[in-house]
């Protein structure tokens, strides 16, 4: 109350104050829905505002806005207009260099702004430019370009020391030089590290520092002086995309032999490139991680077989997250008790007890003899009958407390899903080498746009907030202050009203029991199935905590549409937290989209 009357008095600066700095953090943060852009915005409201939200608005510094690594056309007319759309293209990318190259310095210069960004992310966007792409024997990398290029290499690796509170690093099709590496090796804070498309030097170093370190499309060429960045006993998690497993091994033999195990490593994460790997090729690659905890592989397929992996590979494995062909390698003779199945390409479906028992016989042999396996997502194609299928992982895995069903009664015959992964990874050639070369124009066009940005930079970074210089170069500052929308406020939406027991009892009723008390046929789609579960008919672990149900194929169900009411789905949701008293979450697939509930 005695904000709001010294409010009255018109003195609202005093009942900005007067609320509690801790709750100003707690109002003013990501959780609540505000972006980067808002936090610049609140910046000018108030001083109270600028000091809670600097270093939020600062926490990370993304140059990412230009594409310059695919070069440009400026001469040949190779197709109507499209010349002029590269040099604006050229002036686009050209500007955000020099923007990017100049808050970095001052950012970096300055003493508490340089306390504040926690991640820097720089490289060129992934784009196609597939309507203006030129021949590949038309493009030129610009001169000014590639200088500009140049001077904000040079840059980061001059500031990145000032960068106090730096944890992560992301450099994308950007050359990278032993300066820079020394620098990113001598942090004493950063920890993580993203590479994508890079070019390093010859020969490099291991960074001692990097506990998290990503490859994202790394040539073949550059696959041995990028893994010689690893440490052996320091690298603790590796992620590794659209890379070949040739290139992968490549890289790892690469390495000098002191180096050669990833001894620390305990998670690996991999999306491979298009070429399929063998069970030697992953047997081999593993090798390198002797104790690997995690392994999180994806997009790839191995072709079936009985084969188990050698028991010295990856001994100590206890989370496996991948194709089920490679789950049934893996599993045997390790303490695996977390397992998750993505889509595979070699699709399999079993009718009888003893065909399931054949082809999950693997999962059983896990060595997780304490807890044993209590984590089991199987794919999402029907691998069984729904009713055979529910049984046989209540009998057989009596201890799970995440279960993910694929729910349906006949082979999925839709392969779609299966190349979804797949289909985004893509196999990655060596950076084609550009001419650099200059044009008449560019010399002045340079100059004056430098001179422009430099100083709009500057002006934005470094003056006082009530100099009113500041919020006059702010060409947005009083649209924002009128426009701008407010964070979204999360709100508590009731569910209709509605019996759940006269509901779950109405769907049940359609359905004939035998006089066992048992249902006489089977469930002609994902709804009544769901029933089924609910009443007790399917039976899951007693131990359940989490549940996922995912729809699959019926014989009779044309509609090709699987989702369910959203009173049924409640009504499910409630019957069977009451059934099994530890579950805590449950999702199903409702009439509006994949909904997770969780049971208080």
């Amino acid at each position: 109350m005695s904000a709001i009357r010294e409010h009255e008095k018109g003195d609202s600066a005093n009942v900005l104050e007067r609320i509690p700095t801790e709750l100003w953090n707690r109002i003013l943060n990501e959780e609540q829905g505000f972006t980067t852009q808002d936090f610049k915005t609140l910046c000018f409201v108030a001083p109270l505002f600028r000091a809670i939200c600097q270093p939020a608005a600062y926490k990370s510094l993304v140059a990412t806005r230009f594409v310059l690594s695919r070069g440009y056309c400026f001469k040949d007319r190779w197709k109507k207009g499209a010349t002029i759309r590269q040099m604006d293209q050229w002036r686009h990318d050209m500007a955000s260099l020099i923007r990017a190259e100049r808050r970095l310095s001052l950012v970096g210069g300055d003493p508490v702004l340089s306390t504040f960004p926690q991640v820097i992310s720089i490289g060129a966007i992934a784009t196609s430019r597939a309507i203006d792409k030129p021949p590949a024997d038309k493009m030129v990398l610009s001169w000014a370009a590639y200088d500009v290029v140049l001077q904000l290499k040079s840059t980061l690796a001059r500031t990145l020391p000032l960068f106090t509170h730096l944890r992560r690093l992301e450099l994308r099709s950007f050359p990278i030089d032993d300066g820079l590496l020394r620098e990113i090796a001598s942090h004493p804070v950063l920890h993580e590290l993203k590479l994508k498309g890079c070019s390093f030097p010859s020969p490099t170093f291991h960074l001692p520092c990097i506990r998290l370190l990503e490859y994202d499309s790394i040539s073949r060429e550059q696959a041995p002086a990028a893994f010689r960045l690893a440490s052996s006993q320091h690298l603790e998690e590796f992620q590794i995309e659209n890379m070949g497993a040739s290139a992968v091994l490549e890289g790892l033999r690469a390495r000098p032999d002191t180096e050669s195990m990833l001894k620390k490593l305990r998670r690996l994460t991999m999306v491979p490139a298009t070429d399929e790997p063998n069970l030697l090729d992953m047997e081999k690659l593993l090798s390198y991680v002797p104790a690997l905890h995690q392994l999180d592989i994806r997009g790839i397929s191995i072709e079936q077989t009985d084969q188990a992996m050698d028991m010295s590979t990856i001994p100590y494995l206890r989370r496996f997250s991948g194709p089920f062909s490679l789950a049934r390698c893996v599993v045997p003779g390790r303490p695996v008790s977390d397992i998750r199945s993505g889509n595979d390409e070699y699709k399999y479906f079993m009718e009888t007890w003893s065909e399931l028992q054949a082809h999950l016989y693997p999962l059983c042999l896990s060595t997780a003899t304490a807890e044993g396996i209590t984590t089991l997502h199987l794919p999402n194609y029907n691998v069984a009958p729904i009713w055979l299928l529910s049984r046989f992982v209540a009998e057989t895995f009596p201890r799970l407390v995440d279960l993910r069903l694929p729910v349906g009664m006949i082979q999925d015959y839709n392969d779609d899903l299966v190349h979804i992964s797949r289909g985004s990874c893509c196999s990655r050639r060596a950076p084609r080498k550009l001419l650099v070369a200059e044009e008449p124009f560019e010399e002045g066009e340079v100059e004056g746009m430098a001179k422009l940005i430099k100083d709009k930079v500057e002006y934005e970074l470094v003056t006082s907030f009530d100099d009113p210089s500041h919020q006059a170069m702010d060409l947005d500052y009083q649209t924002r202050r009128v426009t701008s929308h407010s964070p979204p406020v999360p709100a508590v939406v009731l569910p209709p009203e509605f019996d759940l027991a006269v509901t779950l009892a109405g769907q049940s009723s359609r359905i004939e029991l035998d006089s066992t008390g048992q249902p006489s046929r089977h469930p002609e789609d994902y709804e009544e199935a769901l029933i089924y579960f609910a009443q007790g008919w399917y039976p899951i672990p007693t131990s359940i905590q989490t549940l996922s149900l995912e729809p699959g194929s019926f014989q009779d169900d044309d509609s090709h549409d699987p989702s369910v009411q959203e009173e049924t789905c409640i009504a499910v949701v409630k019957a069977l937290g009451e059934r099994y008293l530890n579950l805590a979450v449950v999702t199903l697939l409702t009439s509006m989209s994949i909904a997770t509930r969780g049971l208080e």
